[in-house]
């Protein structure tokens, strides 16, 4: 089925408003080599903007790059040498999170506490790595374990942080693969556009937006993990 350049323009138009500029976006693969960025996205989005959850990414992958040259592979016990080196969450949230950040009344207040106690956690049950992660959803006490101690420590009411979790580990999951289908909907229907198949659009948005489909999809996903209405904000 073709699909028209309206709906295309329609859901491009929405894909910058919403996931903010193509050149912006971490790249899935990044998340998957740090479960240091996976801790930090998925704890910092719960209750926030996803935009701040993204200036926090940003900003950490800035200031480890400052430090060391290498692309950004850190783990649980990488990031919590973070914490260490600014001395408390307080500190690392205007050190680290806040990295080169000019000062803003307005500027959301970060979960660094809750980052540094799910960090703590998870290198506990020695959990350091996205692989050590993906082997730990393997084996079921292993994975009720982690739940429960991603759960306690993030102070979230549901599971929507830890689906984020499991999104930017590389982990499939139903809800995810809805995602881009809610997206491409919500994004016609806001704009009294026509329906269409939401794959040929979103394929033909990424053409327009010059990105490789794969790497919209995987923003609209963590957009989508970030913007659920099961939970009120959390300073």
């Amino acid at each position: 089925m073709s699909v028209s350049e309206q709906q295309v323009q329609t859901v491009a138009d929405a894909c910058r408003a919403r996931l903010g500029d193509p050149s912006s976006w971490v790249p899935p693969d990044e998340f998957r080599r740090s479960l240091a960025l996976c801790i930090i996205e998925s704890v910092q989005a719960a209750g926030s903007r996803y935009a701040d959850a993204s200036t926090v990414i940003d900003r950490y992958r800035a200031y480890r790059r400052a430090h060391a040259a290498d692309p950004v592979t850190d783990g649980a016990r990488e990031l919590l040498r973070t914490f260490e080196e600014a001395g408390s969450s307080d500190q690392w949230a205007g050190k680290v999170g806040n990295y080169k950040r000019r000062y803003s009344d307005s500027a959301a207040p970060l979960r660094a506490a809750e980052i540094q106690r799910t960090a703590e956690r998870l290198h506990t049950l020695r959990v350091d790595s996205v692989g050590d992660l993906l082997d730990a959803t393997r084996d079921g006490h292993a994975y009720a374990d982690l739940h429960d101690a991603w759960v306690e420590s993030t102070g979230a009411p549901d599971d929507t942080t830890w689906r984020h979790l499991m999104l930017l580990a590389g982990i499939a999951d139903q809800k995810h693969a809805a995602a881009s289908d809610d997206f491409v909907r919500s994004a016609l229907a806001s704009a009294s556009c026509e329906s269409g198949p939401s794959a040929e659009i979103l394929t033909a948005a990424a053409a327009t937006l010059g990105v490789e489909p794969s790497s919209l999809e995987h923003a609209v996903q963590r957009w989508k993990c970030a913007h659920s209405d099961t939970y009120d904000t959390v300073a």
